[in-house]
């Protein structure tokens, strides 16, 4: 086997004394799995090596050809806190893609492989990878009725984080956004990320960040205040998914900020579909096909910024 022209050692398994130094060492190469460790699963292993109950069995470790540890992860953290060595089969040189299998056939989601990237909580990587999935298919120039679609590979999601980074900060804030008015984590991730290829971040936190609970501060159809209020009556007191056309209605309600513009609701984007209709001619009901929508552009950076529904304040991010 090779590796961009290098010649791969083979795949083989040892059994071997496994110390919790070994383990320390294998945990800090650790690089390529960063999966966060879970407490619960660290424990057992511990209560087992205390109580004697440690058996050595097919199930040990592993390690690409890299030298990373790609499985046993929890059992090797177990070691490092007991200080108890065991004897342990040793599998060395597996495909770096392997990974994606181990744990019973679970498949790792995309939000495992952000967590391993950006040691960010499982809980915000989770819709920071569902967002950058979403920003790919978009740029590869799928139709927004496929964004969502696809399994992304580590490789993929490493190029990702690098294109699209987003610190857990803003993560958390549009997380907490969301709740606020019941909208979608990962739509309004991807509406930020996509304003922002027009807009500085400063112009971009206009928006966003007075929506929720914020949007109470305005009256009549400022356009924050009507996506808070949007979501808030479409979706009925729960936060919704529906990432990708909620990511389309707050650029709308942006658009219509940034240009003045007054909206009273938002409304999806239409999926395309047949209709209905009467022939003029004949007066027989005919099928007429019609296309989706398109997903709505960015206002132009060369637009009159409008007074209407911004401060003074405001204004000055402009100059």
């Amino acid at each position: 086997m090779a590796n961009g022209g290098k010649s791969i050692p083979p795949v083989h398994t040892e059994m071997i004394e496994v110390t919790p130094e070994t383990c320390k060492s294998w945990m800090e190469k650790r690089t390529c799995n960063r999966v966060p460790l879970k407490r619960s699963n660290i424990d057992k292993f511990k209560s087992i090596l205390r109580s004697g109950q440690f058996r050595t069995t097919h199930q040990g470790f592993a390690l690409d050809w890299h030298g990373c540890l790609i499985d046993g992860q929890h059992r090797a953290a177990a070691l490092i806190e007991t200080g108890i060595t065991v004897t342990s089969q040793v599998t060395y040189n597996m495909d770096p893609d392997a990974f994606a299998a181990i744990d019973g056939g679970r498949v790792r989601t995309a939000g495992d492989f952000v967590a391993q990237l950006t040691d960010m909580k499982q809980s915000n990587s989770n819709v920071y990878g569902a967002a950058l999935k979403v920003l790919s298919n978009r740029l590869s120039g799928q139709h927004w009725t496929r964004w969502t679609n696809g399994r992304p590979t580590a490789e993929q999601l490493q190029e990702w984080v690098e294109k699209w980074p987003v610190s857990e900060d803003r993560i958390i804030r549009l997380t907490a956004k969301g709740k606020q008015c019941h909208a979608s984590a990962t739509g309004l991730i991807v509406a930020y990320k996509i304003i922002t290829e027009t807009w500085p971040e400063r112009i971009a936190d206009m928006f966003f960040d007075c929506i929720g609970e914020a949007s109470k501060e305005f009256v009549g159809r400022d356009p924050r205040a009507i996506y808070t209020n949007t979501m808030i009556n479409v979706n009925k007191g729960r936060v919704s998914r529906d990432s990708v056309q909620q990511s389309a209605q707050a650029v709308k309600a942006f658009n219509a900020l940034i240009a003045g513009e007054t909206i009273g609701t938002l409304k999806k984007m239409k999926i395309s579909g047949t209709k209905i209709v009467e022939d003029r001619k004949t007066g027989e009901e005919v099928e007429q096909a019609y296309l989706a929508d398109r997903y709505p552009e960015v206002i132009a950076r060369t637009v009159e910024v409008s007074e209407k529904w911004l401060t003074r304040d405001n204004l000055v991010l402009f100059d």
